[in-house]
């Protein structure tokens, strides 16, 4: 019994021994430094010129669609994702608009036209492109003085068409549309469901 006991210290010693190269963990480690942007653009008051310029370049929406508490896409759909979407057919946009050119963004801004703003309404553009394989335009609107629709959301895809003097060409495939309930009129999400 002794020699066992004797035996286990032996190689509880040795072992104990063994950690002594091993780093321990500082127990009182330094504070870190987290860089805060300028902005915080998840904000919903009425922005200066400087805060809407800089939330333009570098907020969620210079890269994707985002109002806090609310779901968003994936930026580039699949074709399942359409499912989503109530589709609004392409010959339904006036013929002397173009559906193809160089700016996604820009055909986007010319065949959609969002409700004017009223109050806290904001509005949202962002543009999303796949390696030059497909782009995605969304244009989005919160904040709308309707009893039952907080927010309308559209959702433009272009298709490479090649160069035109050295510039990239994209062709509008296909556009649809979504609505946002407010609280207790409908789904909590984007859907296409109607809200009552």
């Amino acid at each position: 019994m002794i020699g066992r006991t004797i035996l286990t210290m032996i190689g509880l010693s040795l072992g104990m021994g063994g950690m002594v190269g091993i780093p321990q963990a500082n127990p009182n480690p330094a504070p870190s430094t987290i860089a805060r942007p300028p902005y915080n653009c998840r904000t919903r008051e009425v922005w200066s010129p400087a805060k809407q310029a800089w939330c333009d370049n570098y907020g969620p929406s210079a890269e994707q669609d985002d109002w806090p508490g609310v779901a968003r896409p994936d930026p580039i759909a699949t074709e399942g994702d359409r499912n989503r979407y109530t589709t609004i057919a392409l010959d339904t946009f006036p013929t002397h608009k173009p559906l193809h050119g160089a700016d996604p963004k820009a055909i986007a801004l010319s065949l959609i036209d969002l409700p004017a703003a009223e109050g806290n309404a904001q509005k949202r553009t962002s543009v999303s492109t796949k390696k030059g394989q497909s782009a995605a335009v969304m244009l989005s609107q919160i904040g709308l003085g309707d009893d039952s629709v907080q927010g309308i959301r559209y959702r433009l895809e272009f298709e490479p068409q090649g160069l035109t003097d050295g510039e990239a060409q994209w062709q509008l495939v296909w556009v649809g549309r979504q609505q946002l309930c407010w609280p207790g009129r409908g789904p909590e999400a984007w859907t296409n469901q109607p809200c009552i």
